[in-house]
């Protein structure tokens, strides 16, 4: 085997609990499709999906004893990729990828391991080639004994301009399509790279990403992915795009209508509080009938002074008004919102809870629904609050994530509790309580007031 590709694992040991689903690595899927067209062998292993615990991990590499090894890394399991890496005891070259290498290469360099590690930071799938032929086109931007750093960024040879037509075959992965417990078949695409926008609490920010170019597949490439999906899996009849962002603008919103309207499927994406703000009922509800069945947003917060210092816009009615359109359409939404920002007061926990609240009741009057996805904030590698919070002198804990047991009993989830550090102005337990609360406007059900499949309307 030349090439093994790792999604890296969340949890260092099995849990018999988790039983959440997880999403398709289409990042590394690119990679790996990439590298067999180019007649490299490589295999694929999702550790989070096939829930295979670090020391199994571990013993799985060694039997197959890739001459490479590229893994993917995360503020929330860098200790774990860390042990992963040192404990290996067999002779391979390490490629080590993902949006924290851009702060993370500074501790990845002096890992304990006498095997070379190259840290990529940006587009992977043309530069791997080249690491594994050993036809390396341009110099890293750092080399120090057998580690190197490659930045591939708007000015490298290894760039991907066009992302319109990288190979994907879906054989990689173990999950896809996904069979939804609403009883839909999902199938999972990518149509963009990028950010517009520039919130503090985000890796992808604009604003911390300028030397990364912003990139969008035509609407022809699109609507041939979808066309193949069709053909591959005709039991599929729902898309979720995994974009960051695909609805940014109006300008996307008619994107997407021009593309999902050729197909019966129903589809859902990521969208923005503002994306929708110059966009009209009319054309909301051809979004709808194009197949929009759900929409997720981060609003994060219902406090003016907290989304004014993430970055967000801190008018409550714009969002109110923004958002009440989507519900006006027939389109569902889950809401993301985050407690414990940097300095965050009870005061700024409740405006947050009652907007959640508000949204519900709003969504209620359109016979919508309104799901809520609450988290703890945890600052993460390459993001200005990290940066802010660093240059304050914080003790950034963030290598020790630690899963939230306490919550995590509370809420009934296991995937995203974790936490290193209780970074607002209130105690544990009140933060916990109010991401309970939130959540619990769910009914404690994660899918709650959701249907299954909803054809389009005529």
């Amino acid at each position: 085997m030349q090439v093994l590709i790792l999604n890296s694992p969340l949890f260092k040991f099995s849990n018999k609990l988790y039983d959440e689903d997880s999403l398709p690595p289409l990042g590394l899927g690119y990679i790996a499709s990439v590298l067999e067209e180019n007649n490299i062998s490589v295999k694929l292993i999702d550790a989070i999906e096939q829930r295979i615990p670090l020391n199994d991990l571990i013993e799985l590499v060694e039997e197959i004893k890739p001459k490479f090894l590229a893994i993917n890394i995360f503020t929330t399991n860098c200790k774990l990729v860390k042990e992963l890496i040192e404990s290996i005891k067999i002779d391979t070259h390490i490629i080590i990828g993902g949006l924290s290498t851009k702060q993370l290469y500074k501790e990845i360099l002096g890992w304990e391991t006498e095997n070379p590690i190259d840290v990529v930071t940006g587009d992977g799938e043309l530069i791997t080639i080249d690491i594994v032929k050993n036809q390396l086109k341009e110099k890293p931007l750092i080399e120090s004994g057998n580690r190197r750093v490659f930045k591939v960024d708007g000015n490298s040879k290894y760039i991907v301009n066009d992302i319109s037509n990288i190979p994907l075959n879906r054989n990689f992965f173990s999950n896809e399509p996904i069979f939804h417990p609403l009883g839909f078949i999902e199938a999972n695409i990518v149509t963009s790279r990028g950010c517009i926008y520039n919130c503090t609490f985000c890796a992808a920010a604009r604003s911390l990403n300028k030397e990364y170019p912003i990139r969008e597949r035509t609407n022809n490439s699109i609507i041939k992915e979808l066309n193949e999906i069709k053909k591959e899996y005709p039991y599929v009849d729902s898309i979720r795009v995994l974009d960051d962002l695909f609805l940014k603008t109006n300008v996307t919103v008619e994107k997407a209508i021009n593309v999902f309207s050729n197909f019966d499927f129903q589809w859902r994406s990521m969208a923005h509080v503002m994306t929708f703000n110059k966009v009209d009922l009319k054309t909301m509800k051809s979004l709808k009938k194009s197949g929009c069945y759900e929409l997720f947003i981060g609003i994060e917060s219902g406090s003016p002074e907290i989304l004014s210092s993430i970055k967000k816009t801190k008018n409550i009615e714009k969002i109110i008004e923004n958002l009440t359109k989507v519900f006006q359409a027939g389109i569902n939404m889950k809401g993301y919102f985050i407690y414990g920002f940097p300095n965050e007061s009870l005061e700024d926990m409740e405006m947050t809870f009652q907007l959640a609240k508000k949204l519900k009741e709003i969504s209620k009057l359109h016979n919508t629904n309104f799901r809520t996805s609450v988290f703890q904030y945890r600052p993460y590698h390459g993001t200005q609050i990290y940066h802010e919070l660093e240059s304050a002198g914080k003790n950034l804990n963030v290598t020790q994530v630690q899963p939230n047991q306490e919550l995590s009993s509370l809420v009934g989830r296991l995937q995203f509790n974790l936490h290193s550090g209780n970074y607002s102005n209130v105690d544990s337990q009140v933060l916990n309580d109010y991401i309970y609360r939130t959540i619990n406007l769910n009914n404690g059900k994660i899918f709650s007031g959701l249907r299954s499949k909803i054809k389009k309307a005529n």
